[in-house]
């Protein structure tokens, strides 16, 4: 239930406050001029969950400031670690070294750690992105600890999700309120449930296409 109340409570403050941000990996401001990021994920197989996401990529595409995601692009993050660069120096900045250390740590972390599915449902929104919850994802808080922990990393907070659109528009700008009533349709909406069989290490090239396929650094089984 405790997941449940903290999806709420996002939706309730989407209603209250009703303001858009310009979400995603083009925002300027959070790049800062870098050029690559590394991140923890899971991927998803889009394809296997088309038919409960169709319904609400559908509602959500009529909506000028909705970018929706790719199939290709489908992921969940675990972690975001930060901008890949030769030379540190920025807490948000790694090293390729670094990244090597991280992926060994984490393979030792997860050894014991096996496969288990995630439910996906219902629409859900940030002010810079829309979203489907992971639900009873007890077993996802554990891989992300697992990985924090074993890697000495700060878990992010948050709840893990799915994000199906990145919202890009004017940081402030009022939510229609057609928009807030389509989101709401979908409040409650079971998309299909999916098996997390391994961890990936992602780059993103942050200057490409607006959605460039993700660069695998690292596959980590679980289980292995």
């Amino acid at each position: 239930m405790v997941r449940v109340d903290v999806y709420t409570e996002i939706w309730e403050k989407f209603k209250r406050e009703r303001r858009l941000e310009f979400g995603g990996h083009k925002d300027p401001e959070w790049r800062d001029g870098h050029a690559l990021s590394a991140s923890f994920v899971v991927p998803v197989e889009a394809l296997r969950l088309r038919e409960g996401l169709k319904p609400l990529r559908d509602v959500l595409s009529p909506f000028p400031f909705v970018s929706l995601h790719p199939d290709y692009f489908m992921h969940l993050t675990l972690l975001p670690l930060g901008f890949l660069v030769p030379e540190p120096e920025g807490e948000n900045e790694l090293s390729r070294e670094r990244l090597e250390e991280l992926e060994t740590q984490a393979r030792e972390a997860l050894r014991g750690f096996s496969a288990f599915e995630v439910e996906l449902a219902n629409l859900n929104v940030f002010p810079g992105a829309a979203f489907v919850e992971a639900r009873e994802g007890k077993m996802l808080e554990e891989l992300r600890d697992a990985v924090c922990g074993g890697c000495g990393l700060e878990k992010t907070s948050g709840p893990l999700h799915l994000t199906l659109a990145y919202l890009q528009a004017e940081d402030g700008a009022p939510a229609p309120d057609e928009f807030v009533a389509a989101v709401e349709r979908y409040r409650n909406w079971p998309v299909g449930k999916f098996a997390v069989e391994r961890v990936e290490i992602t780059l993103l090239n942050l200057g490409s296409s607006p959605y460039p396929e993700l660069e695998t650094f690292a596959r980590i089984p679980l289980g292995g």
